[in-house]
């Protein structure tokens, strides 16, 4: 895991800036910085120069204050999750960063929050920033659905865990006869067979008094809610759904919407390696 460079989505909203300030300070601190804000191609002519003209006062003053030399801006037209994933794959960046979601009236809630799928399209891990800590994250939480993670997840957690020198929290999640009966019968089930790396390697990366681990039983979404809020965490890691899980309210949607500190999602090696095809 390295974060050299990050892409951040600027909708320049007080909640985007601020994102991007805690992002640029606190998370990767050391990082190049590109700043993209997505202009709506529903603009008229006039409506857009005038939207553009104040996201380039927004933006040039925002990379001002993240330091003129190791940040940029790009301005672009089209969906911003669309966007943020090419300029991404086009500056080699390492990771994505977005703020809170605020909705627009224009916007069908059929198509979900740019983080939502933007975590769906992203070649790179995203991370969505409903709110942000006082300082750098000091207490991680994994959720795990079996014995085995993602390798990306797994390396994700562990590097940044010894990065932050944070608390690490495993929750083992035992899903309810419902949900396994769900998971049997739909595309999540083989998933199982990709995880190839144990959550043991993990926990080992960390002093045993830094690690802790507890099991619940329940729907997987409020699991994690509710753990992550019990202990007081600043950063939860999630694996990015797979393409074929067409379910919307997915436990790594939900969470996403209703998470009180920053969520990152971690791509598998195998989307990755679709979205590298299309």
């Amino acid at each position: 895991m390295q974060l050299a460079r990050v892409v951040i989505g600027v909708d320049l909203t007080e909640a985007s800036t601020r994102a991007a300030t805690w992002v640029a300070s606190r998370f990767a601190p050391d990082a190049e910085m590109v700043l993209l804000h997505c202009l709506d191609p529903m603009l008229l002519q006039r409506q857009s120069a005038e939207a553009r003209d104040a996201a380039d006062a927004v933006l040039r003053e925002l990379a001002r204050d993240i330091g003129g030399k190791r940040s940029s801006y790009r301005i672009r037209i089209g969906d911003p999750a669309r966007c943020l994933a090419e300029l991404a794959a086009e500056v080699d960046a390492d990771l994505i960063a977005v703020g809170a979601h605020e909705e627009h009236p224009s916007r069908l809630p059929a198509l979900g929050t740019t983080a939502e799928r933007l975590v769906r399209c992203s070649p790179v891990p995203v991370l969505l920033c409903a709110t942000t800590p006082a300082g750098a994250p000091r207490s991680v939480l994994l959720p795990l659905e079996s014995v085995d993670v993602a390798t990306e997840l797994a390396d994700w957690t562990g590097a940044l865990a010894e990065r932050f020198d944070a608390q690490l929290t495993l929750v083992h999640v035992e899903p309810t006869d419902r949900e396994r009966r769900l998971m049997s019968n739909g595309a999540t089930g083989g998933r199982r067979l990709a995880r190839t790396t144990p959550w043991s390697r993990v926990a080992r990366q960390r002093p045993p008094n830094r690690v802790f681990v507890d099991a619940v039983v329940g729907d997987s979404a409020e699991a994690v809610l509710a753990e992550s809020k019990r202990f007081g965490t600043e950063l939860v890691l999630l694996q990015a759904p797979e393409d074929s899980d067409t379910q919307r309210d997915n436990p790594t949607s939900r969470v996403l919407r209703e998470a009180e500190c920053p969520v990152l999602v971690v791509p598998s090696a195998d989307n990755i390696r679709l979205m590298d095809t299309r």
